[in-house]
């Protein structure tokens, strides 16, 4: 076996550098078009807008002086008509430190325009407690311009709301 020649040696090294520059180089360029025909498409765009919670007063509900049913209400809003499935959330806040949830619905809508989605939850209070501090968040997931492999996201959470036991009069 003979030694290689400078010229073989040079052209090994050429050809290293070569494929390794193309290995680089090469994801970015494909990357480039694909993120570009994502920014210039037309999207579904949803959003979802969780309210602040507050006493139901009505629905023939009894009052025990010891717990408040609670209207936890939110909107979806979708440009185009579109199937949204939403997971809400809601908690009640017990103590300082301590946060419990209270209830969960796990559904979907069909949504053009604007839809409003309220949930009712009975809240008891903690300990002889006067008052009961809540609130509750929403995730949406909807496809992206029609497409089952392309799903988006948005979430919100609703401020605390403090509503008192005895009818939710404050």
């Amino acid at each position: 076996m003979t030694p290689p020649t400078r010229s073989r040696l040079a052209a090994k090294v050429a050809l290293v550098s070569t494929v390794s520059l193309g290995l680089l180089a090469g994801p970015i360029a494909m990357a480039s078009p694909a993120s570009a025909a994502v920014e210039n498409s037309k999207r579904d765009n949803c959003s979802v807008t969780a309210f602040k919670p507050h006493a139901d007063k009505g629905n023939g509900w009894k009052n025990d002086g010891k717990s408040v049913r609670v209207n936890f209400a939110f909107k979806i809003h979708c440009d185009k008509g579109t199937r949204v499935h939403f997971k809400q959330k809601m908690f009640q806040e017990k103590g300082r430190w301590e946060v419990k949830r209270i209830g969960h619905v796990d559904d979907s809508v069909w949504v053009r325009g604007t839809k409003y989605i309220i949930n009712d939850e009975k809240v008891s209070a903690h300990r002889g407690d006067k008052v009961v501090k809540v609130f509750h968040t929403v995730k949406i997931q909807f496809k992206d311009n029609g497409k089952w492999s392309s799903w988006s996201t948005d979430f919100d959470k609703s401020p605390t709301a403090r509503i008192r036991v005895d009818n939710g009069h404050w």
